[in-house]
């Protein structure tokens, strides 16, 4: 097979890509997943305006894959799409290291079979390690732009090869404007494909030119000012020329004419350059044509956003709307170069001073900013190390665990998170494999290691100062930097060819040693590593996005409206909705969307499937004064009345009730035939829904007082509910945060998943409102598990978490049942729940845990009660040993800052006393975590010990004081006997 190159190259190519894309359409996901997932296939299928700067391109891509697919198996072709892109990515990789090889080695037909050997041994084991690492691993099982994204960056970095190959043949410059195609294709998906332009830049150097700083330093700025031309100018600034322009000229220059004028000077450029023969300048207008042309599948979400899609956001429609949407306003600004940062002298952002490179620019993470000494230990300490280091350790080394903003390990330690389904051992291999194959690619070619590098560095470091995170990352980011892994993925592949090609040196060409040398390294790496990462990585019988959508929708009454948090909450159901059909009829409004101005009017005016407008009085002045600024609230009672003869004539018919919420009578919908009632007669709800409403801490004043404001959402929310006049149902998710519940949990009656208001006080329970068992049973009864209790089903973080606050849900009902004294019913409840949501998953969900089986020994069910209390009891200890560990350290380490503190203040070191007294303060603010950390632990313990009290099992509660007593040296302990530990979970209010 190696006696031809061009076979064994596309025959191994082909082994690569089809070993990936099996191992990947193995593990997909065969439905939405949480986060962007979800919103991706529900508007890809039906051709929608998704979240700026949007992705049109994979878009119409999900759309060609899915037309013809019934409605179930939508999300499965979308997800395919990063499957395949993903293992061509891999294919790709194999072709780029042969590719790379080649450049010292330009006869392969030459070349001994041990260096064959090396070379496609190399090269497969390179693409197959970076197949299985752990983000790139994430990216190809779901729908997501990044799979296809990292495809585009695969393919501009071997077509740059290619033409390195070819450049001195005639037109080969069609592989160069190939590459500005893939380039305008890929701003349809994701910009980090467009990092790659330096490598291509590199790549065309080395041929053309001879080295020298000057040169180097001129290919350099060209590379920048290309990037620059691409982006912003021609994704961000050339539409808003065309405003301008159409402005100046009072709109006699249209988006039409301005079009034409491009395509005209373009189209001119090229004739002219071509018949006077100037090939450069000519090359450089026809690829920034083939940019331009890639870039126009941004028309479609122009075009769309005209149609008012039910998903339209930012409702792009107009010019300046585009330009919005392409400069992702709603986001706000991000400082680069210079700015405003944090001052730890004031505790605040100084507003009075710009300084460069600041990092620390976001008023909401002060508290967190004053951990760190400087922008700079900010930078190096979080954005470099915590957000980018971490992260690549996490696919070279190891990782510790799924549970966010935990680190890396490589095996050789122990660890709290050994049992951990995320917890991935590799041992330094291939980060040792990727060094040596780095330090092996400079010393035989440092041309090709130099563009690599360059590429690593790019869609690395470059990144973490492009974007300039934040502290309190809602979930982890490593999905930003596959592009860096994959370059160094590349030299993982050298690391073999370097390691085969000495062995056979040292053989004299000994075929049996490169062949064994190759096998040792593909059992350590790719082998390895997918076997570590596979349990983690398989989402194959991973349902519950959807099934938490339908579980939440079956939850409300027909026409609902219903608020939701965040993306999480939003976009399963936005999938549901729009490709499965279901409860099309509820109005689904996201929160987080509701303080923008556009979201309110398309609810306002817009019908969305059965969902007519909602009741929204504000006219577009009064949204345009709200959404403008943040403004102070006077707390006060808010009063909105119930209108009881008007419900009454509402709820008797179907014309009636149409006419009320503003249907049109000749509406032919069957959900509007009658109204929907709130399950108890009119005259028994309260003539008044008043509740004293706070809103939210906004700090204090000068005089200390404390001061509160309110968001744009809390003012649509109240306007909703007193234009709805109790007509339409009105729901909040039970994941909205409290703070956008608008302090109604009296008024909250706890259906399913969801609470709905209705006017009729009672005395709140714990958060989630009352309950009437009936109709939350009903609400239950609908509700789908598909393999929930699947024991080999890999479930996160995210979603486990989620699975707590189902539990938590079961043991309100279950104690709604014992306060109605039928335990037998509490107890048939959380075994049903234990039955469809089982405990398979106990690491990180140790408090729904404890709390379930509490109330199954409140309700009698004392044998379940011990049952899940040995569950979790070893991981609740293991995490206090854990934890109490870690306080000592922290506490040494304070000792040990405070005294080189005082060493700095005797030596009138003033600058060096400021630095170690803030690093104290960082790491006071870790141990009180930690302290934190303990007290959940000690509290969960006693309320085991307090299930075998009740349970009868007074020597094992004994028993655990004493181990938990041990463990904590007495500095913290649960009680010793029956009588102090029921006063102290009595404290805990739990009952």
């Amino acid at each position: 097979m190696f006696n031809d190159h061009k076979s064994t190259n596309r025959t191994l190519a082909l082994f690569v890509f089809l070993a990936s894309l099996i191992l990947y359409v193995l593990t997909m996901a065969p439905t939405a997943s949480f986060w962007d997932a979800g919103e991706f296939i529900a508007v890809a299928h039906g051709l929608q305006v998704n979240h700026p700067p949007g992705a049109p391109f994979y878009s119409l891509l999900g759309r060609l894959f899915s037309m013809f697919m019934p409605a179930s198996w939508v999300a499965v072709s979308i997800n395919f799409i990063s499957a395949l892109a993903s293992a061509l990515t891999v294919m790709l990789l194999f072709l780029i290291i042969v590719r790379l090889v080649r450049e010292w080695q330009p006869d392969p037909d030459a070349m001994g079979a041990a260096s064959k050997i090396a070379m496609f041994g190399g090269a497969a084991l390179g693409a197959l390690t970076f197949a299985v690492t752990d983000t790139f691993w994430f990216n190809a099982v779901e729908a997501e732009v990044y799979a296809l994204s990292m495809f585009f960056t695969a393919a501009v970095v071997w077509m740059a090869l290619k033409w390195s190959e070819h450049h001195t043949e005639e037109y080969s410059e069609r592989w160069l404007l190939l590459i500005a195609y893939m380039f305008g294709l890929a701003l349809g998906v994701h910009l980090l494909n467009l990092l790659a332009l330096f490598f291509v830049a590199l790549i065309v150097y080395f041929k053309k030119k001879d080295v020298s700083l000057l040169s180097m330093a001129v290919v350099g700025a060209i590379a920048v000012a290309s990037f620059l031309v691409i982006y912003p100018f021609t994704v961000q600034m050339l539409p808003s020329i065309l405003d301008n322009i159409t402005r100046a000229s009072y709109g006699l220059i249209g988006p039409i004419f301005f079009i034409i004028l491009i395509i005209g000077g373009i189209s001119w450029g090229i004739y002219y350059t071509h018949t006077r023969g100037h090939r450069i300048a000519n090359l450089v207008l026809l690829s920034y044509a083939m940019i331009l042309i890639g870039y126009s599948s941004y028309s479609i979400i122009f075009i769309r956003s005209i149609a008012d899609p039910p998903i339209d956001e930012n409702d792009p429609e107009t010019v300046e709307a585009f330009i919005s949407y392409l400069e992702r306003e709603q986001y706000g600004d991000t400082p680069l170069l210079t700015g405003y940062t944090y001052d730890n002298a004031q505790g605040r952002i100084n507003q009075q001073q710009e300084v460069f490179f600041p990092r620390r620019y976001s008023p909401q993470h002060a508290q967190q900013y004053n951990q760190y000494s400087s922008d700079w230990e900010f930078f190096l300490d979080y954005q470099l190390n915590h957000m980018y280091i971490r992260y690549f350790n996490w696919n070279f080394i190891g990782r510790e665990a799924d549970i966010q903003d935990t680190g890396w390990q490589a095996g050789f330690s122990e660890s709290q998170y050994e049992d951990n389904p995320a917890h991935n051992s590799y041992f330094f291999i291939p980060f040792l494999l990727g060094l040596f194959g780095m330090i092996f690619h400079f010393q035989r070619d440092w041309k090709r290691a130099l563009s690599v590098l360059v590429l690593f560095i790019m869609t690395g470091f470059a990144i973490i100062i492009f974007l300039n995170q934040t502290p309190m990352q809602p979930r982890e980011r490593d999905y930003a930097y596959v592009g860096s892994f994959f370059a160094f993925a590349i030299w993982i592949g050298m690391g073999g060819v370097g390691l085969v090609e000495l062995a056979r040196e040292l053989t004299k060409d000994s075929k049996g040693a490169a062949w064994g040398v190759l096998g040792l390294l593909f059992a350590a790496a790719p082998l390895w590593m997918g076997y570590q990462n596979f349990d983690d990585h398989d989402r194959s019988e991973r349902y519950v996005a959807p099934d938490y959508a339908w579980n939440l929708l079956q939850s409300t009454a027909p026409n609902s409206i219903l608020f939701t948090n965040g993306d999480n909450d939003t976009f399963p159901l936005w999938y549901l909705q729009e490709v499965e059909g279901v409860r099309t009829d509820v109005r689904i409004v996201c929160l987080s969307l509701l303080n923008t101005d556009w979201y309110i009017k398309q609810l306002r005016d817009q019908w969305s499937h059965e969902s007519a407008p909602l009741p929204i009085s504000l006219t577009d002045q009064e949204i345009a004064d709200i959404t403008e600024s943040l403004t102070l609230y006077e707390p006060d009672t808010v009063n909105i009345p119930v209108n009881k003869d008007l419900l009454r004539s509402a709820f008797s018919g179907d014309q009636t009730y149409k006419e009320t919420i503003g249907v049109k009578p000749d509406t032919s919908l069957q959900l509007y035939k009658e109204g929907v009632d709130f399950n108890m007669p009119v005259d028994s709800l309260d003539n008044e829904v008043s509740w004293y409403y706070e809103g939210r801490p906004a700090g204090r004043d000068q005089e200390g007082n404390q001061r509160f404001y309110t968001q744009v959402q809390d003012k649509v929310i109240l306007d909703i509910l007193k234009t709805n006049q109790w007509l339409r149902p009105v729901y909040f998710a039970n994941t909205v945060s409290p703070n956008s519940q608008m302090n109604l949990h009296s008024y909250f009656r706890f259906e399913g998943k969801a609470f709905r208001v209705v006017p009729k006080k009672h005395s709140s329970q714990g958060g989630y409102g009352w309950m009437n068992t009936k109709i939350h049973t009903d609400r239950l009864k609908q509700f789908r598990f598909r393999e929930w209790d699947n024991p080999d089903a890999y479930f996160d973080e995210n979603i486990r978490r989620m699975l707590g606050n189902y539990r938590y849900g079961l043991t309100q009902l279950a104690d709604n049942y014992r306060r109605m004294n039928m335990p037998d019913s509490a107890a048939k409840w959380l075994r049903w729940g234990e039955d469809k949501i089982p405990f398979n998953h106990v690491q990180g969900n140790v408090n729904s845990l404890v709390l379930y089986a509490y109330s199954y020994a409140q309700n009698g069910a004392v044998d379940d009660a011990l049952a899940l209390a040995e569950k979790g009891k070893e991981e609740i200890i293991g995490n206090l040993t854990s934890v109490m560990d870690s306080y000592d350290r922290l506490q040494s380490r304070i000792m040990e800052l405070d005294a080189q503190a005082k060493q700095a203040k005797r030596n009138a070191d003033m600058a060096e006393q400021g630095r170690l007294r803030s690093r104290i303060q960082s790491v006071i603010s870790q141990r009180q975590n930690m302290a934190n950390e303990i007290s959940y632990s000690i509290s969960h313990l006693t309320i085991l010990q307090r299930i075998y009290f009740m349970a009868g099992e007074d020597q094992a509660a004994i028993a655990l004081a004493e181990r938990v007593n041990g463990i904590t040296m007495d500095r913290v302990s649960i009680p010793t006997s029956e009588e102090e530990n029921k006063a102290q979970v009595d404290r805990y209010n739990i009952d």
